[in-house]
């Protein structure tokens, strides 16, 4: 399952990847907005993140100053997020829990699961985990034994990847291919950074280990 980067003109972070932690660009914040003390997030599998995220990101897209959105340590279930911009200042991330999404890919009606849309000047770090079920939705008839899963969440962006830093991945994928980033013509990527990254390959070829740096 992937973590789907829709700021991206042409990035995917292809299937059964779990991050332990991303850093990009953006400002610290001076407003800090919890997820679970503001928006009542629950760490109950039955109860989706997904309204308290959405409305967090709103309340700091709109924010004139640099703000933190904050989804504290425990695990959560995310069914589906699109955080949209542009923003009016800059926003950090801070995943210091573990967001889990649906085991099942018949769950997704789109090829995506956390989508970011026209923002630029965003750090999104912490230390948690997107857990993407990768294993588990690899195991599931028509996916084991391919490279590619139809059953999957997989999209490639068409927005402009612009002032985006993305440092210290750390995680596992079952697939030997975890991240892949396309620039074109028409969509060209500006000031890009990637730095840090560290994938351990889990798939059913055997385990194999990838460090990236650029």
């Amino acid at each position: 399952m992937a973590i789907q980067f829709n700021f991206v003109s042409s990035m995917l972070i292809l299937v059964l990847l779990s991050i332990s932690s991303v850093e990009g660009q953006g400002g610290e914040g001076g407003g800090v907005i919890d997820v679970v003390a503001k928006f009542g997030a629950k760490a109950d599998e039955k109860k989706d993140l997904s309204k308290p995220l959405l409305d967090a990101w709103k309340e700091a897209c709109a924010l004139t100053s640099p703000s933190k959105i904050v989804i504290p340590k425990e695990i959560y279930f995310l069914s589906k997020a699109t955080l949209d911009g542009p923003c009016k200042a800059p926003i950090k991330l801070q995943v210091e829990g573990t967001v889990m999404a649906p085991a099942d890919p018949g769950a997704f009606k789109e090829p995506k699961w956390i989508s970011f849309n026209r923002i630029e000047n965003f750090k999104f770090s912490g230390g948690g985990v997107f857990d993407g079920q990768g294993t588990t939705a690899y195991k599931r008839e028509g996916c084991k034994g391919h490279d590619y899963c139809g059953l999957l969440p997989i999209e490639e962006s068409k927005v402009k990847l612009n002032n985006i830093s993305l440092k210290n991945f750390h995680g596992t994928s079952a697939r030997p291919e975890a991240v892949k980033i396309i620039c074109s013509a028409t969509l060209p990527c500006e000031n890009v950074e990637l730095a840090d990254i560290e994938i351990t390959h889990s798939g059913p070829t055997g385990p194999a280990y990838h460090n990236v740096r650029m």
